[in-house]
């Protein structure tokens, strides 16, 4: 794995790159049953930032659209004491569900580092979580976002967010957590970008020439 920049080890909110906590917690408890369900409709009042968040969601959707409001209906019927047990036991970031179970984790209390993310995607993909086996293969199978030559595979989540910093500025947050793979090789990244302004088009391209440029797919990882 690559641990570059300066930041490689300071928490930050985690924004939509928690779908991937939130989806292992949700198919483990099984409150996600399938790839189409459940079916929850969207409600005057609930986050419609984007259009494609306006109309009913599936699993597969929500983390398609990354829609915001689907992760907090499920974030309530986990309850706050659930995820909390499901982040001490995924070990992830400070694990601090003080800002509340439907907010926590879009840039407020709970926070990780890349280094963390790293971690924790590679014991995904390892499936070495204490989480059931179907949870993480739902998961992944959502992940996936294209084709690398030479036969290696994308998969990853985005996410956005702010942070203010000591000097009292405002940044904003970008990440790409995922990994790559080809047969039983596997490179697990986290990718966070921190700017005043941040063009989340050019996020993935970038990722790619990154892994490209650092030979990640000539690298095998021992299960």
């Amino acid at each position: 794995m690559l641990e570059l920049g300066p930041h490689v080890n300071e928490r930050v909110t985690p924004c939509s790159t928690f779908k991937i906590a939130l989806s292992l917690m949700g198919y483990d408890a099984e409150i996600l049953k399938d790839e189409k369900n459940p079916i929850w409709d969207f409600q005057e009042g609930y986050d419609d930032y984007l259009q494609s968040w306006k109309t009913s969601q599936t699993p597969q959707s929500w983390m398609k659209n990354s829609c915001v409001w689907y992760s907090r209906l499920l974030a309530l019927q986990l309850g706050l004491e659930k995820i909390q047990s499901y982040l001490t036991l995924l070990n992830y970031g400070n694990q601090d569900m003080s800002g509340g179970e439907t907010k926590a984790w879009l840039s407020s209390s709970l926070k990780i580092s890349p280094k963390e993310q790293i971690a924790f995607i590679q014991k995904m993909v390892q499936e070495k979580l204490p989480i059931s086996s179907y949870a993480i293969q739902m998961t992944k199978t959502f992940l996936f976002v294209d084709d690398l030559p030479e036969g290696w595979k994308l998969f990853g989540k985005t996410g956005l967010g702010s942070i203010v910093q000591q000097d009292g500025k405002n940044l904003k947050v970008r990440w790409f957590v995922g990994w790559i793979e080809k047969d039983d090789a596997f490179f697990p990244f986290a990718y966070s970008l921190r700017a005043s302004e941040v063009d989340c088009a050019l996020t993935i391209p970038r990722v790619k020439k990154l892994l490209a440029e650092s030979n990640a797919m000539t690298a095998i990882l021992p299960d």
